[in-house]
């Protein structure tokens, strides 16, 4: 198998302008035992900004002059922040001390009307897959999206029947737990 993913590597190379090791062989391992994450790494090869810093290398944060959010957050009182986690909103009130109040926001109501109900992801991981559209009907139980997290795939299956509303992810796209992969309406 080498020999035909070293071709499909140099014919990936030559489509999308992506610069190979001069010992290609390296980088067909790379795309073999990680073919989306190992694609994604060889695209961005010469751009650091597109990976983490290095353990130690890490930029410092720096002083800066805060200015109010809000002419109402100004010396005499706490700032008030809407903050959004998970797809939950919250309300967060910060005193001058740096004391903290937390409130659940109301539920928002539903987006779009073509939206139907998230199906959020089960695990952390890559979309390997999409395997539906905007439109389409699937069955309860059906298998609309295939994960990838530690070289295992994970299929994930309508919760209900109905029309697919909306794609949130596409395929090589990394989401947590919980991110919203589509809706079924």
């Amino acid at each position: 198998e080498v020999s035909t993913l070293t071709e499909e590597l140099n014919g990936l190379a030559a489509e999308q302008g992506i610069r190979l090791a001069s010992d290609v062989i390296d980088d067909v391992l790379t795309y073999a035992l990680f073919p989306q994450v190992g694609l994604k790494f060889l695209q961005n090869r010469d751009n650091p900004d597109a990976f983490e810093p290095a353990p130690g290398q890490e930029p410092q944060p720096q002083a800066t002059a805060q200015t109010p959010a809000s002419p109402a957050a100004s010396a005499a009182g706490p700032a008030v922040y809407a903050v959004r986690v998970n797809g939950k909103a919250y309300t967060v009130e910060v005193a001058e001390e740096g004391g903290l109040s937390v409130a659940a926001a109301p539920a928002a109501a539903p987006a779009a009307p073509t939206g139907g109900e998230d199906m959020p992801a089960p695990l952390s991981g890559n979309v390997f897959k999409v395997l539906v559209q905007p439109g389409q009907q699937v069955a309860e139980g059906e298998t609309v999206i295939v994960l990838e997290a530690m070289k295992m795939e994970t299929e994930v299956s309508a919760a209900q029947a109905g029309t697919v509303g909306q794609v949130h992810v596409r395929e090589g796209d990394a989401v947590s737990v919980g991110d919203p992969l589509l809706s079924i309406g």
